[in-house]
């Protein structure tokens, strides 16, 4: 009969050990480079200074949301469904965000905004078309369809806030 020994040295053990906390350390360094960088990209929340009634912008201009200059931030959600319709709704939204964007060459493109309603703060949502702003979205209206023909380039669908809560359907036909 064979016997089978194991030798199980305390050095081997404590270097194991060793290696398990240099690792934890180092996966610790790499969790705190990336929330710094997330943290810093992300724009300074913007206060709502113009009243609950009135959803103008205050300090983000149509040069910075043409040029995406800032980053987003706030707790936002976006759903979409088998009728081709995409949901996107967020609460204390501060920054610019493209929602859509693709490059056409086409006859013809049009968009649906179904109940762009904003309960508070200051929020715009224009179509862009090769950086030039071509149509604001009204909020708080229940159905909006707008169409461009004869377009090359890019469009996109962009949204501002300044601590906006809002939500809103579009489709893209």
């Amino acid at each position: 009969m064979a016997e089978i020994k194991f030798n199980v040295s305390k050095d081997n053990n404590g270097k194991n050990q060793k290696k398990s906390v240099l690792a934890v350390i180092v996966i610790l360094i790499v969790c705190a480079i990336v929330a710094v960088f997330i943290f810093k990209s992300s724009p300074e929340h913007i206060e709502d200074t113009n009243g609950a009634d009135n959803f103008a912008l205050q300090t983000i201009t149509d040069e910075d949301i043409i040029a995406l200059k800032m980053g987003a931030r706030g707790i936002s959600e976006h759903t979409d469904s088998i009728t081709n319709t995409t949901t996107y709704k967020s609460s204390k939204f501060t920054g610019v965000y493209e929602v859509f964007r693709e490059g056409l060459i086409t006859n013809r493109f049009e968009i649906t905004v179904n109940h762009a309603h904003v309960s508070s703060g200051n929020f715009k949502m224009v179509l862009v078309v090769n950086d030039e702003i071509v149509h604001e979205f009204k909020l708080n209206e229940l159905m909006q369809t707008f169409e461009v023909k004869d377009i090359k380039g890019d469009v996109s669908l962009i949204i501002a806030g300044e601590s906006a809560d809002f939500m809103f359907d579009y489709m893209i036909i």
